[in-house]
């Protein structure tokens, strides 16, 4: 239960509606969405972590309205979920938190 009062991370599933497989996609998440999620003063505080919980780059971009980062590899039909948090957790610490707190993106 404490998982879902954790204001610290918001989930992020990029999913690829089409049959075709995607590479190198740049997406961009607006700031005013991500802060209605997080606990966070600035984006410069943030972590993004991928599904192999690495560390992912990410830049400010539309004079600073989204994030903007690139997702590799996205199979047809298929989902990835990403972690934006204000700390260094990992995406396994926010299985619970998935369901109340996420952001869909469809390639």
């Amino acid at each position: 239960m404490a998982a879902c009062n954790n204001q610290n991370t918001v989930n992020i599933l990029i999913s690829n509606t089409s049959p075709t497989d995607t590479a190198n996609v740049k997406v961009h998440i607006p700031i005013e969405i991500i802060m209605t999620h997080l606990d966070a003063q600035s984006v410069d505080s943030l972590i993004l972590l991928n599904e192999k919980n690495q560390q992912v780059n990410f830049s400010v971009t539309h004079g600073n309205q989204d994030i903007e980062f690139v997702i590799p590899v996205v199979k047809g039909y298929s989902q990835k979920n990403y972690s934006l948090n204000t700390s260094n957790t990992e995406l396994s610490d926010n299985l619970l938190r998935f369901r109340t707190a996420s952001i869909t993106v469809n390639l």
